[in-house]
């Protein structure tokens, strides 16, 4: 059985990476400008069809920002994929702009993010582990969905910016409830539809919808993180659990 060890991984918030990402005073790039950019260098390779690393870009607006799903994309660019779409780079000083404006975006990401949009309802939340050697930090978002129409759900578990070893067996478990495995493998499909060199940057979990904890162990060595099932809005459980099973096992 997975035991949750809070102190055994120091939990980085959202918050202090943005400090460490953005400086003071520079998230300014306007917000038509940080949209052409996500679209032109981002969303050719996460869309709704291919939503690689769990992320689809074909709808983000500045304006109205999902802060984990700014959080994971600063931490992307931040590991240097700006450069795959092929795209010729624009200067520094433009980069460090979308940077320091989307960290500002990411800020509270590490407390539960909830949305409807077109009858479906999600919950999503991030966590980062600081990486040895002054490494950018491994950020874990865990997003909860459930459609209102035909009552389905989906955990799907994303990261970035590390690479898991293909085959690599992950643990997760409910509750402290015995964990279960999952192997990552597989290629990523980029926008141009072929196969990328790296594995998959998210998985779907068949879990049934926690109560107190979802931990998951293993996916980078031995490091481990919590997502806290018992912060989450208790209306907005109420409203996820038709889409669930109950908190007995594994869906």
């Amino acid at each position: 059985m997975l035991k949750r060890n809070p102190m055994q991984h120091r939990i980085m918030t959202i918050g202090a990476m943005a400090i460490l990402i953005a400086s003071s005073a520079t998230a300014g790039m306007p917000v038509a400008q940080q949209n052409a950019m996500v679209r032109k260098y981002c969303a050719v390779c996460h869309t709704d069809a291919v939503p690689n690393g769990g992320l689809s870009l074909q709808h983000f607006d500045a304006a109205d920002p999902d802060p984990g799903l700014s959080a994971m994309l600063v931490s992307k660019l931040r590991g240097k994929a700006l450069g795959a779409s092929g795209q010729p780079l624009p200067d520094r000083a433009t980069q460090d702009a979308l940077d320091a404006a989307l960290a500002a975006e990411a800020v509270g990401a590490e407390r539960w993010v909830t949305r409807t949009n077109a009858g479906t309802i999600t919950a999503s939340i991030v966590r980062g582990v600081p990486a040895p050697n002054g490494e950018e930090p491994n950020l874990y978002r865990l997003t909860v969905s459930c459609r209102a129409d035909n009552k389905s759900g989906t955990i799907q578990l994303a990261w970035s910016p590390g690479v898991p070893s293909n085959g690599q067996i992950m643990a997760v478990a409910v509750d402290g409830q015995t964990p279960h495995g999952y192997k990552v493998e597989g290629k990523e499909m980029m926008g141009n539809g072929q196969a990328g060199t790296s594995g998959p940057g998210a998985i779907e979990l068949k879990e049934t919808l926690p109560v107190e904890s979802l931990s998951v162990r293993n996916l980078f060595g031995a490091q481990g993180v919590v997502f806290p099932f018992a912060e989450l809005d208790p209306q907005m459980r109420r409203s996820l659990i038709p889409c669930f099973g109950d908190s007995t096992g594994h869906r």
